[in-house]
C-alpha cells in the first residue's frame, strides 16, 4: 500500500498541500509520503548520500512542523520523508507509479511499471522554496497530465481541517473520464460523510436558424431535460448509491469553466475527469481541469478512466 504521495519544496504553498495531504492520508487511513525533488550543486564536496540525507531530514522537520500545525498526533499517519534526486514532476510520479519514466520534459509516454500505485498524489498549486528556486510552479500540468493515479493540486492554503459539512463536488458530461470522477467523488463522500454534489453544465454551443426562422425560441426547457438525463445516466453509470439526502443534483446553463469555479467557492473539493467530450453538452474537463487548477477556491482533484493510459498527444486537463 503507497497511500497518499505529496510533494513538497518548503513554500506556504506546498504546507499547505502537505497539511492537506496529512489529513487525508489520516481519513484514509493510509500512510503519507511527503517527497521532496533536488539537484546535485556542482563542485559540492558532498557525496550524493549525504545530500539525500541533508534533504531528508529538512522534509522531516516540515513533517514535524505540519503535525504540529494540524494537530494531528505524530502516529496518526504513518509518515515517510523522501528526498529524491531529478526534476520535480519526475520524482512524483515515479514514487506514486513505480517504473515511471524519469523524464516528463521530453514528453515521453510514461509507464506505470510493476508495483502497487499510490492512491493519491498531492501537491500545491506553485511554490517557491528554501532552495531558492521555483520547484512545484510548472509541475502541477506535467503531473496531471502524466499521472494515471488522481491528482490533487491544493491551491493556497485552504482550511486543512477537510470541512465535511461542505460537498465534494464532481463535474459531470457523460465522458467515461466523468463517470470516472463521479465514482471518485462517491468514494470519498462514503468514506466522511459529506454530501456529494453532481454538477453538469451545459451550453448550446450553436445555433445557425433558417432564414425563416427569425424569432424563433430556442427550445431551453428541452435541452434542460436532456442534460438531466445525461446527468442521470452518469450516476447510474457510476453506480453512485449515496442516500437521497446525501446526493445533491444540478445542472446548470453555464459555461462549464464558470459553474466549476462558481460550484467550487461552497466545496470541500472538486473532482473532474481530465477530458472531458464534444459537442452540444461537453463539458470541455481538458481546459475547465486546467482552468480549476488555476483559479478554484479549494482543492481540485483530476482522475483518468481506470484503464487509461498517457495519450500523447492528446488534449489533456
Amino acid at each position: 500500500m503507497r497511500g497518499v504521495i505529496v510533494g513538497v519544496d518548503g513554500s506556504e504553498e506546498s504546507g499547505g498541500a502537505l497539511d492537506w495531504a496529512l489529513h487525508e492520508a489520516a481519513d484514509r487511513g493510509v500512510p503519507l509520503t511527503a517527497a521532496l525533488a533536488f539537484e546535485s550543486r556542482q563542485g559540492s564536496g558532498d557525496g550524493p548520500d549525504a545530500a539525500a540525507d541533508e534533504k531528508r531530514a529538512l522534509v522531516q522537520e516540515w513533517l514535524d512542523a505540519a503535525h504540529a500545525r494540524t494537530g494531528l498526533a505524530p502516529d496518526a499517519v504513518a509518515a515517510t520523508a523522501v528526498a529524491e534526486r531529478g526534476s520535480p514532476a519526475a520524482v512524483l510520479l515515479a514514487l506514486a507509479q513505480p517504473g515511471t519514466a524519469q523524464s516528463v520534459q521530453d514528453d515521453v509516454q510514461l509507464d506505470p511499471g510493476d508495483g502497487d500505485d499510490a492512491d493519491l498524489l498531492v501537491l500545491g498549486r506553485c511554490g517557491r522554496g528554501r532552495l531558492g528556486r521555483m520547484v512545484l510552479g510548472s509541475v502541477p500540468t506535467a503531473v496531471v497530465q502524466h499521472a494515471t493515479v488522481p491528482v490533487t493540486v491544493v491551491r493556497g492554503t485552504p482550511d486543512v481541517r477537510h470541512d465535511h459539512a461542505r460537498p465534494v463536488v464532481v463535474g459531470v458530461d457523460g465522458s467515461s473520464t466523468s463517470v470516472q470522477a463521479l465514482r471518485h467523488g462517491a468514494d470519498v463522500a462514503r468514506r466522511t460523510g459529506a454530501t456529494l454534489e453532481a454538477l453538469f453544465c451545459w451550453q448550446i454551443v450553436s445555433l445557425a436558424p433558417l432564414p425563416d426562422s427569425w424569432g424563433w425560441t430556442p427550445p431551453i426547457d428541452d435541452y434542460e431535460k436532456f442534460a438531466s438525463q445525461k446527468l442521470d445516466a452518469a450516476l447510474e453509470a457510476a453506480g453512485v448509491d449515496l442516500p437521497d439526502d446525501r446526493l445533491a443534483r444540478s445542472v446548470k446553463h453555464v459555461h462549464a469553466a464558470k459553474g466549476i469555479i462558481e460550484a467550487s467557492s461552497h466545496a470541500e473539493r472538486l473532482v473532474l475527469g481530465n477530458r472531458g467530450v464534444g459537442g452540444f453538452d461537453r463539458l470541455l474537463l481538458g481546459s475547465v481541469s486546467r482552468h480549476a487548477v488555476e483559479y478554484a477556491h479549494c482543492p481540485v482533484t483530476v482522475v483518468r478512466p481506470p484503464d487509461a493510459t498517457h495519450p500523447s498527444g492528446a488534449h489533456d486537463a
